[in-house]
């Protein structure tokens, strides 16, 4: 018999992760409109002026632990969630994946399309098959935009 997930999971994960992002003043939250995909798409602004840099947010949740494997800060989800992510391979711009625990509202992320500068200067996106998502908090969502941003200025001298 399969269970499905009650309907308000994944609204309240979005929620959350806009809860999250909210925290910064430096970002415009979108929702682009359904079955393109991603849940948000980010614009990153520099003092309140549009710079034209996007990132993308998955959001993923589930009511409990107890069915997860989870060790320190470090969360491991199993390889049937993380395959369905590879969807998102083909964008032009980075992509996290926020996932939440209901029970007690912690966030955890990973990058799916992660910003990625070579010893030649050179960018690209880097596809992340790894399993395991990190604590969400403020000092993680900046050290994502660092990333973002580092990965936009470079592209731009390159």
């Amino acid at each position: 018999m399969k269970t499905t997930a009650p309907w308000y999971i994944g609204r309240r994960a979005q929620s959350l992760a806009v809860v999250y992002l909210t925290r910064r003043d430096d970002l415009i939250i979108s929702q682009p409109t359904p079955n393109q995909g991603l849940d948000f798409l980010i614009t990153i602004t520099k003092d309140g002026v549009y710079t034209g840099r996007l990132f993308g947010i998955e959001v993923k949740a589930t009511d409990s632990t107890s069915n997860l494997k989870k060790h320190n800060d470090i969360l491991k989800l199993d390889k049937n969630r993380l395959s369905r992510l590879e969807k998102f391979k083909d964008l032009p711009f980075p992509v996290c994946l926020f996932f939440f625990i209901l029970e007690n509202d912690q966030g955890y992320y990973k990058w799916i399309l992660e910003p990625k500068i070579n010893g030649e200067k050179q960018v690209k996106l880097h596809l992340n098959e790894d399993d395991e998502l990190k604590n969400l908090d403020d000092k993680e969502i900046a050290n994502i935009i660092l990333s973002i941003n580092s990965w936009y200025d470079q592209r731009n001298n390159a």
